[in-house]
């Protein structure tokens, strides 16, 4: 009772919190103390903060006020490809790349109650495993100071897509800057120095060069450069001897020399040119180079060179692809500033503009659209033609842009179409559907410039196909399954052989006792003896009926069809399928909890669990059947159906669990895996809204765990005159 009003005195006492003592008191009063948790409590909140950590796709972090991990979650070692051990105790900030460091510290660093928006820095924990962009969540603790929650979210894919897209319309762009240049009313004096600075920018080269065509006196072609642009820091050339007069035909290998003259670009490393050029190279500190050619009145003209100065990387063929269109609108620059220059201004203009819009879309890999106006379609480019089915462009050509839309999606088109005309920046839509010659709907993502022709506002449309994907997707699901049934073809084989032998004989031996010859009287005995061989017959063609059923389902193309399933009949005709594999290498093992049916499809999810057993048998070696297991275990969740597939094999090794989703890895010896199975899964499982996750120990084995929704609760029948 003291000790309570000492502390209701303590609490009372203005100007103090709970638990201060002034000066002079004589002692400090402790805090009344809080029950703690028993070792069974701790055990179910580690139990559950572990398997919470599976589910999420982020990474769960707490650190304490010198910033060290204190706690963190197992998607850390998915993310890093290192474990969760190696790095408790260590502060966060050192996984963080140098460059973002700051940026972190501002948000771990808030204070109390702050709500700071998550912020997008680069994870860099070394061993190779290379840089990842993470969406960095944290709130401080308000009843521990100092300590900070926080999430890790993988946004890698997302930033890789984006700069995919930005670098195509950073090319874009770049080609629009280009024509407007070469196609103006006015062509620059400089020709030159009018198209190799915005290439040095879009290409991110360290040297931009012109190399002009001219003959020796004997005859020999002589290449002279003729202008240069420079990365800051990067010398010039330009006024370097060696690059005036160089024998084409002795710096270029035969076949380098042969591709420029026909039209097709050149690239490589120093040591892939000849030992005249390679040294120069080198000593110009030139890691790789691209050429592309130049022909004016389809002869040779001269030469477009880029040098990386930073690293021996070769460029892409999209971006090869524009840099060539732009050397084409230098080429009709260089065309128009010949004889052919005095032509009548109308007609040069008419050329200059059509010339323009084929050299911007022409080179273009994706569709792209040309229109002006409300959405007049003013050109379109081969690829467009052929991914809509059409013949020709003169089909589309005229016609509004609206029209490649169906009716209920032409308000968001017209809305991504108006936001296009009015901002400066490209305007993106995802998933427009467009419909095709045929009446078959694509689905594309458009990306929309407005611009400028011949002093007219118009706008580009690119398009990037989705529909293919998702037919590669399913191509790659169906090879898997043929995959798969190949490797199980003589156990399948077995299975089937077995009841066909029985029922043969069966057969055999009715034939043979009510068959030919004369007819006797059966008497009871014979019958019951009949009937149960009958009966024997019935069974093995039952059998056969149910092995045939369980191929059906898996081989089946059309998977698009979502139902409830009962998962446990789906395993159990996967245990059947794969009893051959699995009967050489471990004993199968199903522990089946009671579980609702699951949302998803019958095929897919066969192809899935059939993969993970096969994959379970393959990590176990033949021989030991007794010594090893694969067990299947069924129960319920945080209200999700989880599947679990464990095996006591080799095990996976730490650096391949992070890749061991990706398409076309595997540590398998060739000719026992495509490295499609576990993308595939991880694919479909995704699709169907679940969840897919892989814990491994080298020496004791792997388990798989898939998490997948339940099925809604069917509503009830509506009985007549109810």
């Amino acid at each position: 009772m003291a000790d309570e009003q000492r502390e209701a005195a303590v609490m009372d006492a203005p100007g103090k919190a709970s638990g201060e003592v002034s000066a002079g008191e004589g002692c400090a009063l402790l805090p009344p103390m809080k029950p703690q948790p028993s070792f069974a409590s701790n055990q179910v909140e580690s139990e559950r903060f572990h398997l919470l950590s599976e589910l999420l796709h982020e990474v769960v972090f707490q650190l304490d006020a010198q910033g060290r991990l204190t706690l963190l979650g197992g998607a850390w070692a998915r993310l890093t490809g290192t474990s969760v051990s190696a790095w408790l105790g260590r502060p966060l900030l050192e996984a963080i790349h140098p460059e973002d460091r700051a940026r972190a510290q501002a948000l771990l660093s808030a204070a109390p109650g702050a709500r700071m928006p998550p912020r997008e820095v680069r994870v860099d924990v070394g061993g190779g495993h290379g840089l990842r962009w993470v969406e960095l969540s944290a709130r401080a603790l308000a009843s521990a100071p100092g300590e900070v929650m926080g999430t890790l979210l993988d946004v890698t894919p997302r930033r890789s897509a984006e700069e995919a897209v930005t670098t195509r319309e950073r090319y874009l762009e770049a080609m629009v800057q280009v024509q407007r240049r070469m196609m103006g009313h006015e062509v620059p004096e400089d020709l030159y120095g009018a198209v190799i600075e915005p290439l040095g920018h879009v290409s991110a080269a360290s040297r931009v060069y012109v190399f002009e065509m001219h003959s020796a006196d004997d005859g020999a072609l002589l290449a002279s450069q003729r202008a240069e642009w420079c990365a800051p820091g990067v010398p010039p050339n330009l006024d370097d001897p060696n690059m005036h007069g160089l024998p084409f035909h002795e710096a270029l290998r035969p076949h380098q020399a042969a591709q420029l003259q026909r039209g097709e670009p050149v690239q490589g490393l120093p040591r892939d040119f000849t030992e005249m050029l390679a040294p120069m190279l080198e000593a110009q500190g030139v890691r790789s180079v691209l050429l592309l050619p130049m022909h004016v009145h389809d002869q040779l003209f001269g030469v477009i060179g880029f040098d990386n100065c930073r690293e021996a990387s070769p460029w892409g063929p999209i971006e090869v692809n524009l840099l060539s269109a732009a050397a084409g609108a230098l080429s009709l620059a260089l065309e128009q500033r010949s004889a052919n220059a005095l032509r009548v201004r109308t007609e040069t203009t008419l050329r200059r503009t059509e010339a323009g819009v084929h050299l911007l879309i022409e080179a273009f890999p994706d569709p792209v659209l040309v229109h002006v106006g409300d959405g007049v379609l003013l050109s379109v480019n081969p690829a467009l033609v052929q991914y809509l089915g059409y013949r020709d462009a003169t089909e589309l050509v005229g016609r509004h842009m609206l029209d490649l839309v169906r009716p209920e999606d032409r308000g968001a088109a017209q809305l991504h179409l108006g936001q296009a005309l009015e901002g400066k920046s490209a305007a993106r839509v995802v998933d427009m559907p467009l419909v095709r010659s045929d009446g078959e709907v694509v689905v594309a993502d458009l990306v929309t410039l407005a611009v400028v022709l011949d002093g007219s506002p118009a706008r580009i449309t690119v398009a990037r196909d989705f529909t293919e994907r998702k037919r590669t997707q399913a191509q790659l699901m169906l090879t898997d399954r043929m995959a798969s049934m190949g490797l199980l073809a003589a156990g399948i084989a077995h299975e089937l052989n077995n009841p066909l032998a029985y029922v043969l004989s069966n057969l055999d031996f009715l034939h043979s006792a009510v068959g030919g010859g004369r007819p006797r009287m059966l008497s009871p005995e014979d019958m019951l003896e009949l009937r149960q061989v009958l009966d024997d017959a019935r069974e093995g063609a039952e059998r056969m009926r149910q092995i045939v059923r369980q191929l059906r389902v898996f081989s089946r193309v059309d998977d698009g069809k979502e139902e409830a399933v009962d998962v446990h009949q789906v395993l159990e005709s996967v245990s059947q399928m794969a009893a051959s594999v699995v009967r050489a290498r471990a004993r199968l093992v199903k522990d089946y909890g009671e579980v609702p049916p699951v949302q998803g499809n019958e095929g897919k999810l066969f192809q899935v669990f059939l993969n993970l057993i096969i994959n379970a048998a393959h990590a176990i070696e033949e021989g030991a059947t007794e010594e090893n297991e694969i067990r299947l275990t069924t129960r319920v969740e945080l209200g999700r159906v989880m599947v679990a597939v464990s095996d006591t094999g080799q095990g996976i090794p730490p650096e391949h669990l992070r890749r061991i989703f990706d398409p076309f890895f595997t540590t398998k010896s060739a000719g026992l895996g495509t490295g499609l199975g576990l993308s595939i899964c991880d694919t479909i499982v995704t699709a169907l809204g679940g969840h897919i996750s892989v814990e491994s120990s080298v020496g004791a084995g792997t388990t798989f765990r898939v998490a997948l929704n339940a099925a809604p609760p069917k509503a009830p029948a509506n009985r007549p005159g109810a």
